[in-house]
């Protein structure tokens, strides 16, 4: 049947050189040992893939743990010598990571430097200060060396002030986190050594070291297993899979760093350490520079608009000034001197760094460190600061669902026993008829069963169990066993029985246990009492009934016939229908046994209790979803469960409410990647409706995140573990558990120290709050910047003296004073209760950094400011009945026929001091974003902005009363105050009218749009992830069909050249086995037989596979 295809695929090999399978090209190389099979020297590479597949059928043609044993130079008696440490920490490596650059406080100011509006600032600076010092005051005529420093030397310090705070914070969150990975990294093993065990640091751990596990550590390197005593490993940080699994050298000898044993002890053999082990490759591939948020590239592109119109104002004012000073000259009304075009220079490079909002990078720097210390009341650290502001935005949670949705405390809340229903309320079941119901919180159980029962249920629960309670850090915990055997010894617990005591009524060697088995689908225990042989059973509920002759009930036992089996399945399938996993336990006696069997006993069983297990839903779960649907986030949960199970926690979630859904709110994984596959397009419309997401892989997160942000969401995803990391690491922002691995925790951008759904909920809260605390800063910013720069270059363009309405330290004063101080008072709002329900919904990736209602806002108010201050420049002497000019003070004044000082030191203060109060009255407007109308609603949320409003108003009166020459300043009167607060207090009325003008909210017009703020990193991730998933990405339809068509062919014949080698191995190993049978099999080495051995058995396999497939 494979003849012609292997002439083909033959013919194919010469001529083009194709490389096949990996497992039987490492055979031909001589296995784990590089070069020639008789080298000694281990090829980790082999032994990682080893490790991944868990490939045992390579692990016997490696000579098994003996065989890896020899080749480290290491013995399975001893353990490594002295000189082998030295020699493998050389040549394998040590179980260290490469320590990521060290964070240096110099290199983060170099970095804050960086921004290109700190450059620009420091320029605008360093050329104010070269002018002040140089040039002579066109209206004095004289050089200013006493104060013509001060402008320059202003912006420099407001430079430093914005440096030194990014260049602190981002330090010590650097050094924190520092301190914590120094932390965690202390842990000591043991290994034995010299034939001796010995306590080693876990970064001393080399390969070819013997490794001493027991119950609760985390695997530091991997390792194939050697010996133990019932050893068990929760897996599912790596793999997703929630089984235990028992580790024997037959069938499953490989443990993975980054998994943890859950029960037994043992002995391992360290085959890879570091970078080279499975969780050191993962920790390394998410490692990288984080990319930038949305709101980064979005002021990134700010600061360019801004800069670039900037300029555009400065180099119209100097012509402006320019052409009226040389029209001046041709009429001659004055003078040509080269002064006065130097001083329109340095009157254009100050309307620059009036442009620059350089208040909005310590604003932004102010919002995230506020949030981030505030965020640790709430239990959430943030590694990365940036990530505060991206929650703002996030519109879809993909969310596990054990630990976070759940308390990951499997529970007893329902259960049959000898006839009766029990049900446990506050875990939103419900139980059958006439159901003893205990009340949440109630100190004894309710039950309807006799005592004998119960007590008959403890023992089987006690006996057949090998969890205990131990106190660790203060409290106790459930140690061994897996989390359902700690759901069942609560209940016993609960029902006021002490296990332990149960336990030593019966000594060791009265007892034998046999293991979960998962072909069996239960675990089993034999004990003897007297002369009397009881076998206890527990398992799932299907299997176990399957196997029962006879069920307790209140009278004794009853026979189980079709009809009662028919009853008994009827209720276990009202258990799992409620999100319940169902566990049945029964006895049976065993007359005439003498010894204990090595294997569990069959027998017909009489059926005890079936008990419906979960781990319980959070209570505040439900609402922090709900509050999600509200706000526009969209929660997916993934989890590993079957789609029954799955739905039934999804509904007490809130996520699903009822029973009729729409087509794709519930998908299976193998659905999923099918479609994934075959249909992007409709995969890509069911998205927005996907809530839960069953029988999932890590693959499958990782595509789900990878499509979501593929069309334009911001996701947040959670997990705790090491398979978790790469969705971790592409989402916008990773949430890793407390409980987690360090690979997950080093992916994500913030960890919930309460392993709590409503956590990420607050993140998101505070992260709407962190964008609209900077929003509410950039609206008030822009307006003070755009009045500014237009006074200066309208004003400028209408006085008949070519001067600037306000000066250069007057414009200084305005940037510093408000800039910063507003910073810091809008910056730091507290978030309010409805953060996550106002305006639209979540800030999309590609929605403007300024909303229409803020360009409204900045435009009114500033058009009004504008207005107001031209009348105060051209008629503000009569307006304020100013008076005539002092000698030595109103130097620059003009008298007026009715004897008003018009352009006077008096007149410009009034415009200076209403100018700088029209910005502290509209602070309180700015503080609304959505059109509110009351701007004073919630000022508890901003105690300091009150402080903060008073520091200011104190400062503006002491440049005006108190500066003077300093701020180009004179003491004003009590009726001219009262002139300027007058003015300035119609902002509030104003802020009302204009909330009041309708304004359209911006939708993105597609999905393409929304892409565009993506980032070009993660845009390459995510095309990665969706082409190794079969979407290709970007690659255009039509050609879509003809790659999948070539990918499938491709496979089918690797698929023909593998089975091509492998038949060609049978007829090696047929060729041995008739020498052996010869009596020449003293020429074949053991190892090459156990090889071939293991060849004739994959090929067996395989072969049927390839059969089937063809």
């Amino acid at each position: 049947f494979f003849e012609p295809l292997f002439l083909v695929v033959d013919h194919m090999t010469k001529s083009y050189g194709v490389v096949g399978d990996e497992m039987q090209v490492d055979v031909e190389r001589g296995g784990a040992f590089g070069g020639s099979p008789t080298s000694s020297s281990a090829n980790l590479d082999v032994l990682y893939n080893m490790i991944e597949r868990k490939d045992v059928a390579s692990f016997q043609r490696l000579g098994g743990v003996e065989g890896i044993c020899r080749s480290f130079g290491s013995t399975i008696t001893s353990g490594l010598g002295s000189t082998q440490v030295t020699t493998c920490r050389e040549k394998y490596g040590v179980n260290e990571l490469p320590e990521q650059e060290t964070v240096t406080f110099l290199s983060l100011v170099w970095e804050a430097l960086g921004d290109p509006m700190m450059r620009m600032l420091i320029v605008a600076a360093v050329v104010s200060i070269i002018f002040g010092m140089t040039l002579e005051d066109p209206h004095t005529h004289e050089v200013e060396r006493s104060t013509g420093w001060i402008e320059g030397t202003a912006i420099l310090l407001s430079v430093t002030l914005v440096v030194m705070i990014t260049a602190v914070n981002d330090y010590k969150k650097a050094k924190k986190f520092e301190e914590m990975a120094a932390e965690q990294a202390k842990k000591d093993v043991e290994v034995l050594r010299d034939g001796i065990m010995k306590s080693v640091d876990i970064g001393e751990i080399v390969c070819g070291d013997i490794l001493f596990v027991m119950t609760g550590m985390t695997l530091p390197a991997d390792g194939v297993y050697i010996k133990g005593q019932n050893l068990k490993m929760d897996e599912s940080a790596v793999t997703g899979e929630s089984d235990i699994m028992k580790k024997c050298e037959s069938k499953d000898p490989f443990l993975i760093s980054g998994t943890n044993v859950v029960d037994g002890d043992g002995q391992v053999l360290i085959i890879n350490v570091g970078v080279n082990s499975f969780a050191g490759k993962l920790s390394m591939s998410t490692r990288g520079a984080p990319a930038d948020t949305p709101l980064q590239v979005k002021l990134g592109w700010l600061a360019d608009m801004i800069g670039k119109l900037g300029s555009a104002a400065a180099i119209l004012t100097f012509l402006i000034l320019s052409a009226k000073n040389l029209f001046m000259v041709f009429n001659g009304t004055t003078d040509f001197t080269l002064t006065a075009f130097l001083n329109y220079i340095l009157v254009s490079v100050t309307l620059v760094v009036v442009a620059i909002p350089e208040g909005l990078p310590l604003a932004v720097t102010i919002a995230l460190a506020y949030s981030m210390k505030s965020m640790m009341h709430d239990n959430c650290l943030v590694r990365v600061l940036a990530a505060c502001e991206t929650m703002g935005g996030t519109n879809t949670i993909c969310s596990d669902k054990t630990g976070t949705l759940t308390t990951n405390q499997m529970t007893v809340v329902q259960g049959w026993l000898a006839g009766d229903n029990f049900v446990f309320s506050g875990y939103g079941v419900t139980g059958g008829p006439n159901a003893a119901v205990t009340e949440s919180g109630a100190a004894t159980v309710v039950l309807h069963s006799p005592q004998e029962k119960i007590d008959l249920m403890c023992e089987a629960l006690s006996h057949n169990s090998a969890c205990e309670e131990l106190m660790q850090d203060g409290k106790l915990i459930w140690v061994g066993g897996n989390k359902t055997e700690h759901g069942l010894m609560g209940l016993v617990k609960r029902l006021g029985k002490d296990y332990q005591g149960i336990r030593r009524q019966v000594p060791g060697s009265d007892k034998r246990s046999y293991p979960f088995s998962s072909a069996k689908k239960r675990m089993s225990t034999v004990i003897r009492v007297g002369n009397k042989v009881v076998l206890y059973v527990k398992g799932a509920s299907e299997e176990v009934l399957r196997d029962c002759t006879q069920a307790l009930t209140q009278s004794g036992p009853c026979p189980v016939d079709d009809h009662y089996r028919n009853g008994m399945e009827e209720v276990i399938h009202q258990m799992a229908n409620q999100g319940n996993r169902t566990i049945a336990i029964a006895y049976a006696e065993l007359p005439g046994m003498t010894e204990f069997p090595e294997e569990a006993p069959s027998a017909d069983l009489t059926l005890i209790a079936i008990t419906g297990i979960q781990d319980p839903v959070r209570p505040e779960v439900p609402g922090a979803i709900e509050t999600c649907r509200k706000a526009g986030i969209s929660v997916k949960m993934v989890t590993g469960d079957n789609k029954d199970t799955a739905v039934a926690i999804a509904k007490k979630c809130n996520l699903i409410t009822g029973d009729d859904y729409e087509d794709g709110t519930v998908m299976e994984g193998a659905d999923f990647r099918r479609l994934a596959y075959e249909d992007p397009e409709k995969l890509k419309s069911l998205l927005p409706r996907l809530r839960v997401l069953a029988r999932s892989s890590p693959t499958d997160k990782l595509v789900l995140v990878a499509c979501l942000m593929n069309r334009g969401d911001i996701v947040a995803v959670t997990g705790d573990g090491t398979n978790d990391a790469p969705a971790l690491k592409l989402s916008d922002v990773g949430f890793a558990m407390k409980s987690g691995t360090d690979v997950a925790t080093g992916a994500a951008e913030m960890v919930l120290m309460d392993d709590n759904f409503a956590t990420v909920v607050r993140a998101a809260v505070w992260g709407r709050t962190v964008n609209d605390n900077i929003r509410k800063f950039l609206q008030f910013q822009l307006t003070v910047n755009v009045a500014g720069v237009l006074l200066t270059v309208v004003g400028s363009a209408l006085s008949a003296e070519n001067e600037e309405p306000l000066k250069p330290v007057q414009l200084l004063w305005l940037n510093l004073i408000m800039d910063t101080l507003a910073a810091l008072a809008l910056a730091t709002e507290w978030p309010s209760d409805d953060a996550l329900f106002k305006g639209s919904g979540p800030i999309s990736r590609a929605a403007p950094l300024i909303s229409n209602r803020m360009w409204t806002f900045v435009l009114g108010h500033s058009t009004f400011q504008l207005i107001v201050l031209l009348i105060i420049m051209n008629f503000g002497h009569d307006i304020f009945d100013v008076g005539p000019c002092v000698e030595g003070v109103d130097t620059m004044g003009e008298m007026t026929e009715d004897g008003q000082c018009f352009g006077g030191m008096v007149q410009g203060t009034i415009l200076f001091n209403t100018f700088i109060w029209m910005q502290l009255f509209n602070w309180f407007n700015a503080r609304k974003l959505y059109g509110e109308k009351n701007p004073f609603e919630g000022m508890g949320r901003s105690k300091l902005m009150f402080i903060i409003f008073c520091v200011c108003a104190l400062f503006q009166w002491s440049a005006v009363q108190l500066l003077g020459r300093f701020i180009s300043t004179v003491p004003l009167g009590f009726y001219h105050w009262m002139c300027c607060l007058l003015v300035a207090v119609i902002e509030l009325p104003l802020g009302l009218l204009i909330s009041c003008i309708p304004v359209p909210t911006w939708k993105p017009k597609s999905d393409d749009e929304n892409q565009k703020g993506l980032d070009k990193d993660k845009q390459a991730l995510i095309t990665e992830a969706m082409k190794n998933a079969g979407m290709f990405g970007d690659v255009p339809a039509d050609q879509q069909t003809q790659l999948r068509s070539r990918r499938r062919t491709s496979a089918i014949v690797n698929d023909v050249m593998t089975q091509q080698r492998v038949l060609r191995s049978i007829n090696t190993a047929t060729q041995l086995t008739e020498n052996e049978s010869e009596g020449s099999s003293s020429a074949v080495r053991p190892g090459r037989r156990r090889r071939d051995s293991s060849l004739v058995a994959f090929a067996s396999k395989r072969a049927e596979q390839m059969v089937q497939a063809l």
